[in-house]
């Protein structure tokens, strides 16, 4: 839990670092409250708070967010991206930073802290933003915005810790290798991973017909969650830890199935229909040609997913951790019941079973037909 006392120690502390501090060195009646814990995972967990304080005989207050990381980096990524710098808080503050500045719309973001010392492990603090719940043309929106990242001249970003892949095809290859590898990392039941194997062969098999001409910078876990429509109704997109210079058909095919899965619940019928217009969209303000590319990183970016979400469900302490009694039960139940139908629908009133479900049925109906 973040405690406001060795947050307010460490503001204080950092008042004289300049450029690099949250409050200006004359700064006096420091104060952190209303500390919330808004999301808590695998990778990070998100706090907002309140700061306030006295600067020149006037009182200051910013609504602000924590995101905490772990220090835990994948064997895989290391392996795949040697020249790169692999935390996740120094890539997502320095494309924060640099998205900023061009008026590429995400948060504003003030420091990132890489030394564990201060609150026991790195962060990063922001702005927090004002939030509508939703905007008629949310989805328009959210394909235009993503358009827009894909066709910013990356080389012109410098974004210090990242790296262009070394040839057209090494982001596709690299991709399908992790997912193979993590498979094999972790534990699966049968039958789920031997889906999985099938996929990922699919993948081998179709690898060297998905060139990408052009890379770009990719967000790689582009989906509405990661967006937000602030009161000026403008969207925001969040959580940036995964960003790469990579193909633009990956963010493409993961905000797919995301949308699909993410449907009106007055209207589950829209979720393929939505996914389409999004698609559609996007390849109408794009000049990014991610067609041909598309079914391939669908694979990709469904496995990606489903891989993780599978190994917590094999080990339903993992679900709880991360995700609470609702995960954890029925992480306990799926292996019994996945195959009733009429148990089914209590299951897939959990995401993270409904996702693996809807991912066994897409290689099912797409990959083995």
């Amino acid at each position: 839990m973040l405690e406001s006392k060795r947050l307010e120690d460490y503001l204080r502390l950092t008042s004289h670092y300049g450029d690099f501090s949250l409050l200006p060195k004359s700064s006096s009646n420091v104060r952190v409250s209303n500390i919330k814990k808004l999301s808590g995972g695998v990778t990070n967990n998100t706090y907002s708070f309140l700061l306030t304080f006295t600067d020149e005989g006037s009182e200051q207050s910013f609504d602000l967010i924590l995101k905490g990381y772990t220090e835990n980096v994948g064997l895989w990524f290391t392996i795949y991206r040697p020249d790169e710098d692999v935390r996740q808080y120094v890539r997502e503050f320095q494309a924060l930073k640099t998205l900023a500045r061009i008026g590429f719309p995400v948060p504003q973001v003030y420091l990132c802290e890489c030394d564990s010392f201060f609150l026991g492990y790195p962060f990063i603090i922001m702005r927090k933003e004002k939030v509508i719940q939703e905007s008629v043309n949310k989805l328009d929106c959210f394909a235009s915005t993503l358009a827009h990242l894909h066709n910013l001249k990356v080389e012109e970003l410098e974004i210090k810790s990242l790296r262009f892949p070394r040839d057209g095809y090494a982001f596709a290859k690299m991709r399908q290798m992790c997912l193979k590898q993590f498979l094999n990392e972790t534990r699966h039941y049968r039958g789920v991973k031997k889906d999985f194997n099938y996929a990922i062969h699919w993948l081998e098999s179709n690898v060297v017909d998905n060139n990408c001409p052009k890379y770009c910078l990719i967000h790689s876990e582009y989906h509405p969650g990661h967006t937000l429509m602030t009161n000026d109704n403008k969207l925001k997109v969040i959580d940036w830890e995964m960003v790469e210079i990579g193909d633009p058909a990956f963010d493409v095919g993961y905000a797919y199935h995301m949308i699909k899965l993410m449907n009106n619940e007055k209207n589950p019928n829209s979720g393929e229909r939505d996914a389409e217009h999004f698609v559609s969209e996007y390849e109408k303000i794009s000049r990014s040609d991610v067609h041909r590319r598309l079914e391939f990183y669908k694979v990709v970016g469904l496995l990606g997913v489903a891989i993780v979400v599978s190994s917590w469900i094999s080990k339903p302490l993992d679900a709880y951790r991360c995700f609470g009694r609702k995960a954890f039960e029925r992480a306990l139940a799926y292996p019994f019941l996945q195959s009733h139908s009429l148990a089914k629908k209590w299951l897939n009133e959990d995401f993270l079973v409904s996702y693996l479900q809807y991912c066994q049925d897409f290689i099912e109906t797409t990959l083995k037909r």
